[in-house]
C-alpha cells in the first residue's frame, strides 16, 4: 500500500513539473537559509560554554559616569577589585582570578612580532581549565620569569619545533623582559578570553599607577560557590564600593559617595559574547542582530511553506473527480488520506534533501561575509529532531485540505457537475498567504533601504575634519625602536612630493576611545576639580586633520615645550603639589569651554588650569579648536584638551595629493629607509570611518541577501498561483474575447487581480516597517529625518508591485494572447 502511494505521489511530481519545482525550490530555499542562520546562532550563542562550571563562571563589570566624562561601561577594572570582592564574599566566591593584558613587541632571534600578554593570577588555571600540550601550566604561574604559548603562538614563533625551555623576549615602550617557556596550550570552543601568551601577575613589581583605583586594565573573574546565588551578591555591592573604592583624587565633594560615580555588576561567561553590545574592545556578538537574523530566517521558511501550502491546496482542488473516481471504485477516505499526507510529506522530504547541497553550496558564502567556520551535524540531535519536526509539520501543513477536505467530498456531486471544485474560502485563505508573503518581503526590503541610507547619512556628514585622503601609520608607539625615530619618519615623510602635511599624535582616528582623562584645577576655584579627557598630539596635528580654530593658535615649534617624558615608574598620583610648578601651554576643544566655565572661547584664551595628577603644571589655553568627531564618527563630541606630547606618538598621519597605490609605494619606500624591516602598519582614514560601522554593513549583507530570497521564494508562489487562477479562468477568457475584449484589457484585469493582495501587503508593512525603523535607529546619535520613510515605503512598495507584474507577466500575456476556440474547447 505504501508503495503505491510513493508511487502515485512521484506520478504527480511528474504530471505537473512546473508546480512540483516551485513547491521544492521555494521550500528547500527557505530550510537552507533557515539551517544556516541556525548555525550562526547557535555559534553566536556557544562562547564560554565549554569550560566546566561554566554556569557559575562570572566577570565584573563596572559603569562609570565621572562627571564631565560621557558614561561608559567596562569588562575591565582596577587590580584590587577582585581580591577584596573574594575577600567581602568569602562564604560565596570560591576562586578568583585577573587577567591583564598587554600589547608587546615578541623577539625570536631578529624578528619582531606585534602579540599580547596576558598576566594572571594562579587560579586561572583552576577556573579556566586550558588544554595542555606540553609542559606545565602549574609551572608557568609559579614564578614570574616563566612563560606559556598557546598553541598558534608556539607555531608562530618556532614551526613544529617543542618550544619548552626556550627563551622568549617580549619588549613594551623602553622595557624588555626574557622569559622561558614552560607550557604550551590550547583553548578548545569559541571564547571571549583573548590569550595567545600567558605569565603570572605579579603585583610587586608594576609601579604604582597601575595597581590603583584609577586604572581600569584587568578583567575579573570568579568562580561562584555552587550552592550561592548571584543574585544575593549584588544587594551589598553599593556598601562595598564605598567602603573600599578610594576617588578622592577626583571628587571636587569628598562628601560624594563613590557608589554615585562607580556602580559594580556580574556577568555570567557564558553570556560575555553575545549581550556586551556596549564592550568596544572586542568584536562581540549582538543578541539584538543575533534575534533579528534568527526571526528572519524564520520568516523566510514561513514563505517558503506558505508557498508550498498554497499551491498544493491549488492543485489538490483540480483533482476532485480523482478522489471521487477513486472513492466510487472502493476507496476509504482514511485512504486517501494517508495517500495526501505521504504525498506530500514526501515532497517536502525531497525539498529538504536539496536544501542540505544548499547548505554545503552558500556556508562558504556566508562565512565570509559574517566571519567564522559553521559546519552542521545532520544526524546530531539538535539537528536532526528540528528538522524531523519540520518535516511531519510542514508536510501535514500541506497536506490538510486535500487530506480532510476533498476526501470528505461525496463522489456524485462532483462527478455531476463535470468540474474541478474549490470553495471560496479555499480562495480567500490562498490570498491571505499571499499578502502575508509580500508583506514580509517588503518589509525585508524598507528595512534594507533604510539601514544603508542612514549608513550613507553617517558617513557622509561632517565630521569636523577633513577625512579624506589621509594615511595613517600606526602601532609605533608598541617598538621603542620604533617611537624614537618617529620624527625623523614624519620630517622624511613631508618631503615627499605627494604629502602636504604629516602630524603625530597619541591615537589615531576610529580608536573607540577618547584617550586618558586628567583632572585640572583653576586658581579661583582650586577646591573645584574637573575632570576632562587628555588626547597627546605633535606639532601640525589640526593643521594636517584640517580641524578648525575658533579663537587663539596652534602649537608653534618656536615658542610651546613639548610635555615632559613621564617615566610610569616614577607616577605618584595626586601627591605632588610640592613639586616645582612647570609651565605649559595647551589648547581645548569647543566643548570644553562650558565645561571649565567660560563664557565663549575668546574668553577661555588665556585663561589657567592647574593639574597635580602626575607633576605640578600651570598650562595657559593658547588655543580652542571647533568640535570633530574624530575618535567616534557616530558618537557626541565631549570635552577634551589637547597636550604638546610628540614623544608619546603612537601614530603618524599624512595629507596626500597622489594616489593611494603611489602614496603607498612612497611611505613604503621612506619606512624601509629609516626603520628598516620593521613591520609597518598603515591604513586610511575613511576605511577606518567606514569599519565604524562593521555591524550595519553585515546587517546590510545579511538583509539584502534575505530580501532577495523572500522576493524570489514569494514570486515563485506568486507564478504557480497566477499560472493556476489563469488555468481556471481560460474559458472566462476566451469568452471575453469572443465578446470583443481587447489583449490590452485582459492583461489589465488580470494584472489588477494579482496587484490587489500585494497593495494590500505594503499598507500591512510599512506601519511594522517604520516602527522597526524607528528602533534600529536608537543606536545612532545622529539620525536621518524620519519623514525619509515616507519615500523610502514608497519606493520599496512601487519595487514589489513591479516585481509581481513581471512574475505574471507571461502567463498573463500568454494566454491574453491566445485564440479563443482553444480557449473555448478547455475541457
Amino acid at each position: 500500500m505504501l508503495k503505491n502511494y510513493f508511487t502515485i505521489a512521484i506520478n504527480n511530481l511528474l504530471k505537473n513539473k512546473l508546480y512540483s519545482a516551485i513547491n521544492i525550490i521555494g521550500l528547500s530555499v527557505g530550510l537552507a537559509a533557515c539551517i544556516v542562520i541556525s548555525l550562526y546562532v547557535k555559534d553566536q550563542y556557544s562562547y564560554d560554554t565549554q569550560w566546566e562550571n561554566s554556569d557559575r563562571i562570572y566577570r565584573v563589570i563596572i559603569s562609570q559616569d565621572f562627571p564631565g566624562e560621557k558614561p561608559s561601561k567596562t569588562a575591565f577594572a582596577p587590580l584590587p577589585t577582585m581580591p577584596l570582592l573574594k575577600k567581602y564574599y568569602e562564604d560565596k566566591i570560591v576562586k578568583c582570578t585577573r587577567v591583564y593584558p598587554y600589547n608587546m613587541t615578541v623577539y625570536t632571534g631578529t624578528a619582531g612580532f606585534e602579540d599580547k600578554l596576558v598576566k594572571v593570577d594562579p587560579a586561572f588555571t583552576d577556573i579556566f581549565k586550558l588544554d595542555v600540550i606540553s609542559g606545565s601550566l602549574e609551572n608557568t604561574l609559579n614564578a614570574p620569569g616563566n612563560i606559556a604559548l598557546s598553541r598558534e603562538a608556539a607555531k608562530r614563533y618556532f614551526g613544529e619545533k617543542n618550544p619548552i625551555g626556550e627563551t622568549l623576549t617580549l619588549s613594551v615602550s623602553d622595557l624588555s623582559f626574557d622569559y622561558k617557556i614552560t607550557a604550551v596550550y590550547s583553548v578548545s570552543g569559541n571564547t571571549v578570553l583573548d590569550i595567545p601568551l600567558i605569565s603570572l601577575l605579579d603585583e610587586s613589581a608594576m609601579p604604582e599607577v597601575m595597581t590603583g583605583w584609577y586604572n581600569f586594565t584587568a578583567g575579573s573573574y570568579f568562580l561562584l560557590n555552587d550552592s550561592a546565588d548571584i543574585k544575593e551578591l549584588k544587594p551589598m555591592l553599593k556598601s562595598f564600593i564605598d567602603q573600599n573604592i578610594d576617588l578622592s583624587l577626583i571628587l571636587s565633594n569628598p562628601d560624594i559617595p563613590v557608589s554615585d560615580i562607580i556602580s559594580i555588576d556580574f556577568q555570567n561567561i557564558e553570556h560575555a559574547h553575545i549581550d556586551s553590545p556596549w564592550d568596544e574592545t572586542r568584536a562581540g556578538g549582538n543578541k539584538t542582530i543575533v534575534f533579528t537574523f534568527a526571526a528572519i530566517s524564520a520568516l523566510i521558511l514561513f514563505i517558503g511553506c506558505i508557498n508550498f501550502i498554497i499551491l498544493t491546496t491549488a492543485k489538490a482542488t483540480q483533482r476532485s473527480k480523482e478522489v471521487a473516481v477513486r472513492k466510487v471504485v472502493g476507496a476509504k477516505r482514511m485512504q486517501l488520506i494517508v495517500q495526501f499526507l505521504c504525498e506530500s510529506t514526501f515532497i517536502v522530504l525531497l525539498a529538504m534533501i536539496l536544501s542540505m547541497g544548499i547548505v554545503e553550496f552558500i556556508s562558504p558564502i556566508f562565512e565570509s561575509i559574517v566571519g567564522g567556520e559553521f559546519s552542521v551535524n545532520y544526524f546530531s540531535p539538535s539537528v536532526f529532531l528540528p528538522l524531523t519536526a519540520l518535516l511531519f509539520f510542514v508536510g501535514t501543513g500541506g497536506g490538510i485540505y486535500p487530506a480532510f477536505i476533498l476526501s470528505g467530498f461525496r463522489p456524485g456531486s462532483i462527478l455531476k457537475s463535470n468540474k474541478s471544485r474549490e470553495t471560496g474560502s479555499t480562495g480567500l485563505i490562498r490570498n491571505l498567504l499571499v499578502i502575508f508573503q509580500f508583506s514580509i518581503s517588503i518589509l525585508l526590503i524598507i528595512l534594507t533601504i533604510g539601514i544603508y541610507t542612514q549608513m550613507e547619512y553617517c558617513l557622509n556628514r561632517d565630521p569636523g575634519y577633513n577625512k579624506n585622503n589621509l594615511l595613517v601609520i600606526n602601532r609605533i608607539g608598541r617598538n621603542s625602536a620604533l617611537k624614537d625615530k618617529a620624527e625623523v619618519l614624519k620630517n622624511e615623510l613631508l618631503k615627499l612630493d605627494g604629502v602636504s602635511d604629516a602630524g603625530l599624535s597619541e591615537l589615531q582616528p576610529s580608536s573607540n576611545r577618547f584617550g586618558m582623562s586628567i583632572i585640572f584645577t583653576r586658581p579661583w576655584k582650586p577646591d573645584k576639580k574637573y575632570i576632562i579627557t587628555r588626547t597627546g598630539i605633535g606639532h601640525d596635528y589640526f593643521r594636517t586633520y584640517q580641524i578648525p580654530f575658533i579663537s587663539g593658535r596652534d602649537y608653534s615649534d618656536e615658542y610651546d615645550i613639548p610635555e615632559k617624558k613621564i617615566d610610569v615608574k616614577d607616577i605618584n598620583l595626586g601627591n605632588n603639589k610640592s613639586r616645582n610648578t612647570i609651565n605649559r601651554n595647551i589648547i581645548i576643544n569647543e566643548s570644553a569651554v562650558g565645561h571649565f566655565g567660560f563664557t565663549d572661547a575668546d574668553d577661555a584664551v588665556g585663561k589657567v588650569l592647574n593639574t597635580t595628577a602626575v607633576s605640578s603644571v600651570s598650562y595657559t589655553i593658547i588655543g580652542v579648536v571647533a568640535d570633530n568627531h574624530i575618535f567616534r564618527i557616530n558618537a557626541p563630541p565631549i570635552a577634551s584638551v589637547y597636550l604638546l606630547e610628540p614623544d608619546q606618538a603612537n601614530v603618524i598621519t599624512i595629507r596626500f595629493k597622489d594616489t593611494p597605490r603611489k602614496i603607498i609605494a612612497q611611505v613604503n619606500s621612506v619606512w624601509a629607509k629609516i626603520m628598516g624591516d620593521k613591520e609597518l602598519s598603515m591604513t586610511f582614514v575613511d576605511q577606518l570611518v567606514a569599519d565604524e560601522f562593521s555591524m550595519e554593513a553585515l546587517e546590510i549583507k545579511i538583509l539584502i541577501s534575505f530580501s532577495l530570497l523572500a522576493i524570489f521564494i514569494a514570486c515563485m508562489g506568486l507564478y504557480g498561483s497566477s499560472s493556476f487562477t489563469v488555468e481556471r479562468r481560460i474559458r472566462e477568457i476566451g469568452l471575453r474575447k469572443v465578446m470583443g475584449a481587447k489583449v490590452k484589457n485582459i492583461i489589465s484585469l488580470l494584472l489588477w487581480h494579482f496587484s490587489r493582495p500585494v497593495l494590500i501587503a505594503n499598507i500591512v508593512a510599512w506601519p511594522v516597517a517604520v516602527f522597526a525603523m524607528q528602533y534600529w535607529l536608537e543606536r545612532f546619535t545622529y539620525r536621518l529625518n524620519p519623514l525619509l520613510m515616507i519615500p523610502i515605503c514608497l519606493v520599496s512598495g512601487l519595487l514589489a508591485l513591479v516585481i509581481a507584474w513581471f512574475t505574471v507577466a507571461g502567463n498573463t500575456a500568454r494566454v491574453a494572447k491566445s485564440r479563443p476556440i482553444k480557449a473555448l474547447r478547455y475541457e
